[in-house]
């Protein structure tokens, strides 16, 4: 240590200041140098060096990290500085570290030196006594602020709810409210702090003594509750000497009037209201329970988690129940959509546009009030603007900043956590405003994961990144395989135990919510979501009894689209689209065209083309140099084939096209994969009724594979017998089944005999024999074909059905009628029970068994409307060209045999 540095000289901050700053000047560091290698602001550090007040207790080892960032690394030299450090510490004149005169209006004032020596502090929360920020602490509820938010909406209830707990002022009947202690959780943005507000201000205007801590680092709650015990009637000398939060519970029991105590925003409860080494509700801390008090406590928080099971919600609940719960939990939810969008009409004001756009928009932003407010102030705004300033792209009405939201993914209402977000087009959306927008809704996630960060899980960011990754629905829990994340870049490796605390941490702060998997109908066959299904459950509430293997996770939609945005922009959008992908892959290896499955495969039905998306959506520059997974494609095409599968034909194209549309110029026109889901396109466009479109693109796809994997490869078999298939179809009979026993040939030595492809190809061949006139050869392949089907897929499998419909065709051909009625009966009743009535399939039996009727001569009139019934489904399902559409036309048609 130099000669100039006497530490044992050193009595004042000051002096402290100036040798701090001696060791700076000698390492030839600027004070922003030091503040970014010990990660603190460069505003604190600077106070620090200027001897404005003494480094803080944390972050833990502060000033030797400082010290050893300016070059001191000896050992003896640095317990030197601590000694001294410390030294200073205690020798603060008590009047400094503890005291606080009263103040008329319930805070409290100190003297101008210890006014400056905390400025910092109140920022960034490194206090160490109670009393450090007593000159900048209030305690009065800021109800002003209610002015500005205007009409609540949508939170009439839970207000109701809670002020029937607000104790009985003077003039209230016997039966007020008994007090007690709430916990208002939601995630950040959703309001708690509003409704907290609000029924403050309902408090005083029952004149019930009402106080508010704004919780804003882990020094306000002392800092706050100082002030307090001032306001109570706390001396100097108890101050100094008495252990604070046992001051200021033995005040709030003796007051002998009606009291509310809100303490807002508490992102981590364990850490800001129990002492060290205790526990949230072990009573010794700063939340304490309000037995024969007049009193109320409300809390606020993100972290739903920290609060014990057996907490609540039980708002029907005494304090004082037999079982001993004292703290009431109540969720704070998003706005349904008929208050948002009334929200956002107060907001914006007239012209923006109607009431259902203005309800849409709010379905959009979620029901986040925070978001609603954000876009109704936008939208005021550019009402106001002079229709010359701007440009065509500035939004002006809810439909036009929704399309924005929906071509930006988050838009002016979002944050760019890592900076790298494009702006979107329009100068407007790149103003001051929007930075405002940003660095209020932005903080308030990352609040969240800086909390879990600072617990131990700096996981949770990239594992919430990847959850926003997937679809916009409830992800099914069984999906995140944690074998398979640990096999990749991302999370490294983290066992299952590891992962669902990360999860439980993340729901705990409402970041995502865990809502239980409805169970699957016992009655009904398992149909897909349709796309135009709304599949959010954002209503849901997590059940707290439900198991893991049960729940399934929801993401708020702006917290999604904002992780999605850095999980594209930012600096691993490789290892991201690797993780999606690995996931789905594992995720969609069950056999879509197995009813068993199908209600896994419905549950992932907004999931499985997550992996394209995130592709589409990474910048052109990037995705050009990225290194793409090996099975990008194939859960994509695998939910394409449960759509085909399950009866939805048309949205089984719009997938493959997708799958398709990345596919080919991400990996080659010729990759094995993008031959897969073109030979999948042209299999359901045959189906459709479009075969003169199917065959050449089913040449194309054989040619390829032929080139590619070989005349008998597998897949190469498949293309050819779905082009034989489509031959058929078009009335080429002798060509298709060449193909077919060409393909047979092939198959039965690779496959063997009682594959399913095999049987497959002979129940083909056994149709166009049917077709060609050689009855007895074709019904005794289809006979075989039809039992072997039953004994290994059962006799209600989608395939050992179509078997039975060739059956149905050719007894109805061969003249056996009643066979063919027969036939006819069981397939329409299992059809209908297994793929559904909507299915083209059971579409196709109930016109099959409506032709063996009316050849029988049987046609009653009162079928008609039932035929006329499938009639409207098939023109839905399969459209008005379809084959089967038009026999269903004919039967509703058709006079009375």
């Amino acid at each position: 240590m130099s000669e100039s540095i006497d530490l044992a000289a050193i009595t004042t901050n000051v002096e402290f200041g100036r040798a701090l700053t001696s060791v700076r000047l000698r390492a030839r560091l600027s004070i922003r140098a030091v503040a970014q290698r010990v990660r603190i602001p460069a505003s604190t550090a600077g106070g620090y060096f200027s001897g404005a007040h003494l480094p803080g207790l944390q972050p833990a080892d502060l000033l030797t990290d400082m010290l050893r960032a300016c070059g001191v690394s000896d050992e003896a030299e640095l317990e030197q500085w601590t000694a001294t450090w410390m030294r200073l510490r205690r020798a603060r004149p008590a009047d400094e570290e503890h005291s606080a005169d009263p103040r008329p209006d319930g805070g409290s004032v100190r003297d101008s030196r210890d006014s400056r020596d905390n400025r910092d502090y109140r920022d960034e929360g490194e206090g160490t006594g109670a009393g450090e920020f007593a000159a900048t602490i209030t305690v009065a509820p800021p109800v002003a602020r209610l002015n500005r938010i205007g009409t609540l909406f949508g939170r009439e209830d839970i207000l109701t709810r809670l002020s029937t707990h607000l104790p009985a002022a003077a003039g209230d009947p016997a039966d007020a409210g008994h007090g007690g202690v709430h916990v208002l959780y939601g995630m950040g943005g959703i309001g708690k702090s509003t409704v907290a507000l609000a029924l403050a201000d309902r408090a005083r205007r029952r004149a019930i003594r009402t106080w508010w801590i704004g919780v804003t680092t882990a020094a306000t709650v002392p800092a706050a509750m100082a002030a307090l015990a001032v306001e109570l009637g706390a001396t100097r000398h108890e101050l100094r000497n008495a252990s604070l939060p046992d001051l200021v519970w033995r005040y709030l029991r003796a007051l002998d009037e009606p009291w509310l105590l809100v303490i807002d925003n508490v992102d981590d409860p364990a850490a800001q209201l129990a002492l060290p080494g205790g526990e949230l509700l072990d009573g010794s801390g700063w939340l304490r329970r309000l037995d024969d008090t007049r009193g109320m406590v409300v809390v606020t928080t993100r972290d739903r988690s920290a609060w014990p099971a057996e907490a609540g919600p039980h708002e029907d609940d005494s304090p004082d129940s037999p079982d001993g719960r004292w703290v009431t939990l109540h969720p704070v939810r998003v706005l349904a959509d008929e208050d948002a969008g009334a929200a956002l009409r107060t907001l914006a004001g007239p012209g923006a546009g109607s009431t259902a756009e203005a309800r849409t928009l709010g379905r959009r932003l979620g029901g986040l009030p925070l978001a609603l407010g954000f876009a109704g102030r936008f939208l005021a705004r550019t009402a106001r603007m002079p229709a010359h300033f701007g440009d065509q792209e500035v939004p002006r009405t809810y439909l036009a900043y929704e399309q924005v939201l929906r071509a930006g993914g988050a838009g002016p209402v979002l944050p760019d956590f890592d900076g790298t977000s494009p702006a979107l087009d329009g100068a407007s959306l790149r103003t001051t405003g929007r930075d405002r927008e940003r660095a209020l809704v932005g903080p308030t996630w990352e609040l969240s994961l800086q909390v879990l960060t600072d617990q131990g899980r700096p996981a949770a960011r990239p594992l919430l990144t990847l959850l926003a990754c997937f679809g916009c629905d409830l992800i099914p829990l069984e999906l995140l395989d944690p074998a398979t994340l640990s096999t990749g870049p991302l999370l490294g490796k983290l066992g299952p135990t590891q992962v669902w605390d990360l999860l439980d941490a993340l729901a705990g702060q409402g970041l995502i919510e865990l809502v239980p998997s409805p169970p699957p109908s016992t009655t009904t066959p398992v149909r897909p979501v349709r796309p135009s299904d709304n599949g959010s459950s954002a209503a849901a509430a997590p059940v707290s009894d439900a198991t893991p293997a049960q729940w399934q996770i929801w993401l708020h939609p702006l917290v999604q689209d904002s992780f999605r945005r850095h999980a594209v922009y930012g600096e691993r959008p490789e290892d991201y689209l690797e993780a999606v992908t690995a996931l789905l892959a594992r995720a969609t290896r069950f056999d879509p065209r197995d009813p068993e499955h199908w209600a896994w495969w419905a549950r992932l039905r907004a999931h499985w083309d997550a992996a394209l998306g995130l592709l589409a959506d990474i910048p052109d520059a990037v995705r050009a140099g990225l290194r793409l997974p090996p099975e990008l494609l194939v859960a994509a095409t695998r939910g394409g084939r449960f759509l085909r599968a399950t009866g939805y034909p048309t949205q089984a194209v719009a997938t493959y096209e997708t799958v398709l549309a990345m596919g080919r110029p991400s990996l080659g026109a010729e990759h094995a994969d993008v031959l897969a889901a073109e030979h999948d396109l042209y299999r359901v466009m045959a189906a459709l009724g479009r075969q003169a479109d199917a065959e050449p693109g089913f040449r194309r796809v054989l040619d390829a594979r032929v080139r590619l994997l070989g005349a008998s490869h597998a897949d190469t078999l498949t293309t050819q017998h779905y082009l034989a298939r489509t031959l058929r179809e078009l009335g080429h009979f002798t060509e298709a089944l060449e193909l077919l026993k060409l393909t047979l040939e092939r198959r039965v030595p690779t496959l063997g005999a009682t594959h399913r492809d095999t049987l497959t190809t002979r129940n083909n061949i056994g149709d166009v024999l049917a077709e060609l006139g050689q009855l007895d050869e074709a019904q005794e392949m289809l006979h075989a074909v039809w039992a072997a089907r039953g004994d290994i897929l059962g006799p209600t499998h989608p395939a050992t059905l179509v078997t039975l419909a060739h059956l149905t065709r050719l007894a109805l051909r061969s003249g056996a009628a009643q066979r063919a009625a027969d036939h006819a009966q069981a397939l329409v009743t299992t059809c209908q029970e297994v793929l559904g009535p909507d299915h083209p399939r059971a579409l196709a039996a109930v016109g099959l068994y409506g032709e063996v009727e009316r050849r029988r001569g049987r046609l009653a009139p009162a079928a008609r409307a039932g035929y006329l019934a499938a009639h409207q489904r098939s023109l839905r399902v399969l459209g008005p060209q379809h084959a089967t559409t038009a026999t269903l036309a004919g039967l509703a048609t058709a006079e009375a045999s």
